[in-house]
């Protein structure tokens, strides 16, 4: 059984400019049909009353009126032109459009219903007042001819409005499906961006701040109200050289994602473009000694152990050495933070899948809990993803003692 077509808006839109045309043609034309019909049926009139042709006039105008409302009654009108339209010939054509109507907007049983209800009653008019030159069988024929050319026609616009309408609905649902997925390649682009933000800047700002913190803690007077001791020519250099050049390539790091940002179709095309073409420095794996050099000056002691050889092409690609090089940047990030000073190792190895495993370990300051160690904050929620959708698995917690953030990377070349 067939259901009504589901209108969309657009829909509705697309047809409301032509409807209100049919609005006005059609009682127009039923009145026209209307005027020929009194013009060109004396023969018939004379064999009729004269109140009933009287009344035959007055219906058909009525009935002509009466197409205003098709659209919100259908079925109503239809039945109830039935029996004026096979009683009355001025109500003709009024009839045949409000089945045409019906067969448009209702359902297929309705308009095969008041079809059936339309001719039950036009059918018997001939046994009232014969029409001249035709038998009953012909004025039979004539009929449902009459009323199968109008359903016919309301059921193929019923069809092809359904197929516009099924065309509208899908390119509407496309169009939602196409913002929506805008709207996540915003909101991923979004993450991303805070994420590349975190990588880039936290590295940076922790060495700022533990140099800063030492010269505080040089300059700031001891227990005892005496001023530390003072810092000779060469420390207050050295501290200076690294704020001033870690606050440099922070800036120049920060200068390349925002340059990124701006030009989509450059050479580095986006962010991955941004890590792996034109940021400063390169992250890579060959790249992690001089990052682990960098955090060593610092005062931070590190050892770097790494059983597959860094130095040369490692034979990875370089999104999976990237997401490497930034889990053993945040691991060294996180220890500055939260345990500045304490030694920490760091571990590359290859193992079984093959996969590439990367360690970062550090001792804990005494009295650290597990809810004060890093874990929850957005930087190692940031790192969790990363390495999700490099299809690898990230780990940190205590153990032994010791804070340990483990990586594990599939080996793809």
């Amino acid at each position: 059984m067939s259901t009504p077509a589901v209108v969309t808006p657009a829909a509705a839109q697309a047809r409301a400019r032509p409807s209100r045309v049919v609005d006005v043609a059609l009682p127009v034309t039923a009145l026209l049909y209307w005027a020929y019909t009194v013009a060109t049926s004396g023969a018939l009139f004379a064999l009729l009353p004269t109140w009933w042709v009287g009344l035959d006039l007055v219906v058909g105008v009525l009935a002509a009126v009466a197409l205003v409302w098709r659209h919100r009654h259908p079925v109503g009108l239809a039945l109830a032109l039935a029996p004026v339209g096979g009683l009355f010939l001025t109500a003709g054509l009024p009839a045949l459009v409000s089945v045409f109507v019906v067969a448009v907007r209702a359902r297929v049983w309705v308009a095969l219903l008041a079809t059936g209800v339309h001719l039950a009653i036009a059918v018997p008019y001939y046994l009232v007042v014969p029409v001249g030159g035709m038998t009953l069988p012909v004025w039979t024929v004539l009929m449902f001819m009459l009323y199968a050319t109008a359903l016919s026609l309301g059921l193929a616009v019923r069809s092809r409005r359904q197929v516009v309408d099924g065309l509208l609905a899908s390119a509407e649902r496309d169009r939602a499906e196409h913002e929506e997925q805008l709207r996540r390649a915003r909101r991923d682009e979004r993450t991303q961006i805070a994420r590349e933000m975190h990588d880039v800047l936290a590295h940076r700002i922790s060495l700022l701040s533990v140099h800063a913190g030492a010269l505080e803690f040089r300059v700031r007077p001891g227990t005892d109200g005496r001023p530390g001791a003072p810092l000779t020519e060469e420390e207050l250099r050295s501290a200076v050289t690294v704020i001033r050049e870690s606050a440099h390539r922070a800036l120049e790091e920060l200068h390349d994602v925002l340059t990124v940002l701006h030009d989509e179709d450059g050479p580095g095309r986006g962010l991955e473009g941004a890590a792996l073409g034109t940021a400063r420095p390169a992250v890579d794996l060959p790249s992690l000694p001089a990052l682990v050099a960098e955090v060593s000056a610092s005062g931070q002691p590190v050892e770097l152990r790494s059983e597959i050889d860094i130095a040369g092409p490692v034979g990875l690609r370089l999104q999976t050495q990237r997401t490497a090089y930034r889990v053993v940047q945040e691991g060294l990030t996180n220890a500055r933070k939260h345990s500045p000073g304490a030694p920490v190792t760091v571990v590359l190895r290859r193992v079984d899948g093959p996969a590439l495993e990367v360690e970062v370990r550090n001792t804990l300051p005494l009295g650290t809990t597990g809810s004060q160690i890093p874990g929850a904050g957005s930087g190692l929620a940031g790192l969790a993803e990363r390495v999700g959708l490099e299809g690898g698995r990230l780990q940190h917690g205590v153990v032994d003692g010791d804070f340990r953030l483990r990586a594990v990377l599939p080996w793809r070349g």
